[in-house]
Parts: C-alpha cells; sequence; structure tokens
C-alpha cells in the first residue's frame, strides 16, 4: 500500500511551441506541448532562469509520475532558480510502441532550442525516470544533430539525473514467458530485415502482457533484443561495452536507482552495476551524490523516498553551480 500523501490541486503553464524540420515527417507541422510546474505558494521567488526538464518512462506522460510536484515543490526553496518542466513527448503514454530514443533524443532537442532561445534558459538540465533514463543516455552519447547554421550550444544540456535506470531486456523476462519473447523477437526482427520495421507486431506472438499495447516490431527488438538500441542498463553487460557509452558523457550525471525497484532481477547487485558505471566515466563526471534511494519502489511511491530523492537532485544542482 503506498503511503504518498496526496496532494491539492497544482498549477502549470503550457508552453506551445513548434519543432523542428528535421524533427517532423511530411505531416502538417503542429505544436508541440511542455507543461511547466507553479509552485504558488512562493510568490516572491526569484525569476527561475534554469531548467530541470523532467522526462517519463513507457506509458508515462505528463503528471503520471508521483514524485515531480515533491521535487518541484522541494527545489523552489532548495535550489530557487530551476523551474520544472514534464516533457510531452510523442512517445508518451501508448505513443512509445511506435517510437524510438532517436526521435525522443530529436524531440527533447527542440525542446531545448525552446528553453534556451524562447525562455532564455541559462542551464538546462534532463532528468529520466525508467526508459527516460535511457532517452538522457541517447542524448548524451548520440548528440542530436544541429539545424543548418545553428550555433553548437542550442541544444547543449548541462547534466543528467537518472532516476530508476534499469533494462528493458531484463525486466520483460522477469515477466513473461521465455517462449513467448523468444517466438515475438524472431518475429520483429525478421520484420526489420525485411524492412518492415515501422509495422506493428501481432498480438498473436506478442508476450501475454504486451498485447494491449501496438509496438513495432523495430521497437519491440529496441526493447527486449540484446543489443537492442535500448539497452544501456542491463547487468550483463560487459566493461568494454560501458566504457564506450558512458565515456561519452560530458556533463555531470546523477544515478539514483530505486533501492527496492521492483523491476530489476533479485540476483543483480543495483549497488555493484552504478559503482561499474561511474567508473567507466571520465573523472569528475558521475557525481559522488549517486546512489540508491531508500526503500524506493521504481515509481518512488514512499514519501520518504520522495524526501531523499528530491533533496539529491537540490543538491546535485547546487553542485553543478559550483563547477
Amino acid at each position: 500500500m503506498s503511503t504518498t500523501t496526496i496532494l491539492p490541486p497544482f498549477s502549470v503553464k503550457v508552453h506551445s511551441y513548434l519543432p523542428s524540420p528535421s524533427a517532423t515527417s511530411s505531416s502538417p507541422v503542429r505544436p508541440v506541448q511542455t507543461y511547466e510546474h507553479i509552485v504558488t505558494h512562493q510568490p516572491s521567488s526569484p525569476p527561475r532562469q534554469n531548467a530541470l526538464v523532467f522526462i517519463g518512462g513507457l506509458g508515462d506522460g505528463p503528471h503520471t509520475i508521483p514524485y515531480v510536484r515533491h521535487l518541484a515543490a522541494h527545489l523552489a526553496s532548495a535550489a530557487p532558480g530551476y523551474a520544472v518542466f514534464e516533457a510531452r513527448l510523442s512517445s508518451a503514454f501508448t505513443g512509445f510502441g511506435h517510437g524510438s530514443l532517436a526521435q525522443d533524443a530529436r524531440e527533447l532537442a527542440d525542446l531545448v532550442r525552446y528553453l534556451r532561445g524562447g525562455l532564455g534558459a541559462r542551464r538546462v538540465v534532463l532528468m529520466g525516470h525508467s526508459t527516460g533514463c535511457q532517452d538522457c543516455m541517447e542524448y548524451a552519447t548520440k548528440r542530436p544533430g544541429l539545424l543548418d547554421g545553428e550555433e553548437e550550444g542550442a541544444v547543449r544540456v548541462d547534466g543528467y539525473v537518472l532516476q530508476g535506470p534499469v533494462s528493458d531486456r531484463e525486466a520483460i523476462a522477469m515477466g513473461e514467458d521465455a517462449a513467448e519473447v523468444k517466438l515475438s523477437l524472431q518475429v520483429a526482427e525478421g520484420m526489420v530485415e525485411m524492412e518492415r520495421g515501422g509495422e506493428i507486431v501481432s498480438t498473436i506472438v506478442m508476450p501475454k502482457g504486451w498485447k494491449g499495447t501496438p509496438v513495432s516490431a523495430y521497437r519491440w527488438w529496441s526493447l527486449a533484443a540484446v543489443g537492442g538500441d535500448d539497452d544501456y542498463f542491463s547487468s550483463d553487460l560487459t566493461d568494454e561495452k560501458l566504457a564506450e557509452v558512458w565515456g561519452r558523457l560530458e556533463q555531470p550525471v546523477l544515478i539514483l536507482p530505486s533501492g527496492q525497484d521492483e523491476w530489476v532481477p533479485p540476483e543483480v547487485d543495483v549497488q555493484g552495476l552504478v559503482s561499474r558505471w561511474k567508473s567507466s566515466c571520465k573523472p569528475g563526471i558521475a557525481s559522488e551524490l549517486s546512489g540508491l534511494i531508500p526503500g524506493a519502489n521504481h515509481r518512488v511511491d514512499n514519501d520518504a523516498g520522495q524526501q531523499w530523492l528530491a533533496d539529491r537532485v537540490a543538491r546535485f544542482l547546487a553542485e553543478m553551480e559550483s563547477r
């Protein structure tokens, strides 16, 4: 049973902006919406010149993760220069089934452009939850391309927070029948090889827990296959692979797995995994504030976990300011 306090209604400001041409198809360009949390009980707060952008996981969208409101309220006093934004990517809610990390990264680049150019944000930090952590790693290591004539700083971010980074591949194996996963992957990989990766995999071959959401062949391969594009946090990745990926990070990163994450196999040494990730980074990149959130499940439903998380994030932001 959750012990999370029920909070009163809260205010948000909706920001609408047009995506860049590189992030659109031939369809008509429609405005994108992103939500800024407004903390109404501190009307005398100084102007917030920095942005913390929260990115949810598979099936999430704005306002679905319980701790974001608590985090926004805490930062209003502990890091008053930061406003908290929740990105609504095209992969939000059930949209993840036909999305990709590359698409998410392009859309996040559009948001960063808006925050820096439209709002004049001095610092921008990306904070991922669950598969939002994969989005952060994609953004950090693949570096979405600049538009023609655009300065490099337009899409640069200043840091990353990874909350609840887990392996989708290992989580799927925990909850699904191995034979069903194997069959679905064989079908998906065959579709990708035939250049049909954008087509939806038949629910007939999908594992039991994945029949309710349409998932493309490419996305299923990316999530469930060894070496898929989403495969950033699996415990069986080699030291060489970790060095190749984590060694590309150029901005500070705070790593905060949940201490009792139900989507992590019980045999995985999460603290040891965090140590491997940190040691794979260049010196000074992985924050020493990184660690397991005590008593927290994947979504950090408990009050104590939310308070601990908010405090670590605020201290990390202050740590960045002192650099």
